[in-house]
């Protein structure tokens, strides 16, 4: 007995060792400007640059990666190490994640080709069309929960490039998306931004974006990157990061 107390003992402290050692790793979609894969096959981004700023406050290392939303969410629930650079907090997530401090906003609207004939004033409405979103985004849920159903008038992607594809093509005839993007992901896709209109802005979708971790995350380690956010936020660099990249501040940064 004493025996087998001593071996799960030397267990939980050798799982305790190799997960406290495990290197930090902030994961993201490709979604410039705010993270991206650069030419150089970098992250990068607005976001990124945030994070970077908030381990140095925190005298904390990590790496980042570029992946798609549907791995990055799995990372995420499986990674006890892992950060997700920018995470919708709704109430069903609440509490299965830790949340360590808000990041960004976003802004949704059921969008669609100008020239699309019948005019939606309801997301109701689109049900009668096919309305496509990203596969793991908090959107593809959003729908989910308003009614949407795959297979019949929900299509789910795994980029946005394909989205937008699919949109312009007539493929599909309305999308769901944060249109703080929505030019830049047409310009990188090589679309005429001039050709979309807004047809539903979205006011209950969740809008607000954070720094998110899995509930094993360090709690210290989560204490000190809460408070390097909080940090830039009151030294004035998170609001130099956005201006650097262009970006409209928050309309609240707490």
């Amino acid at each position: 007995m004493y025996l087998r107390i001593v071996v799960n003992a030397f267990v939980f402290m050798f799982c305790s060792t190799v997960n406290a050692t495990s290197p930090l790793t902030f994961i993201a979609e490709d979604l410039h400007p705010y993270h991206f894969q650069n030419e150089n096959g970098e992250a990068d981004g607005a976001s990124v640059d945030i994070a970077k700023a908030v381990l140095r406050e925190a005298k904390l290392n990590a790496k980042f990666e570029i992946m798609p939303m549907a791995r990055a969410s799995h990372e995420l629930k499986t990674n006890p190490n892992a950060i997700m650079l920018s995470f919708l907090k709704t109430p069903v997530r609440q509490n299965q994640f830790k949340w360590l401090g808000a990041i960004y906003f976003t802004d949704a609207y059921l969008v669609s080709l100008k020239d699309h004939k019948d005019n939606i004033s309801h997301l109701n409405h689109a049900k009668f069309y096919k309305v496509a979103t990203i596969r793991g985004y908090m959107s593809a849920k959003y729908l989910k929960d308003m009614g949407f159903e795959e297979d019949k008038n929900l299509i789910l992607v795994s980029y946005y490039q394909q989205l937008w594809q699919m949109l312009y093509k007539k493929r599909i005839d309305f999308v769901v998306v944060n249109t703080l993007t929505l030019n830049n992901e047409l310009k990188m896709s090589g679309l005429d931004p001039s050709l979309i209109a807004k047809r539903v802005h979205l006011t209950d979708f969740p809008s607000t974006l954070y720094l998110a971790t899995n509930n094993q995350f360090d709690e210290q380690t989560a204490i000190a990157i809460s408070k390097g956010l909080k940090t830039l936020k009151v030294n004035g660099k998170y609001q130099a990061i956005l201006k650097k990249w262009q970006l409209p501040l928050p309309p609240t940064i707490n």
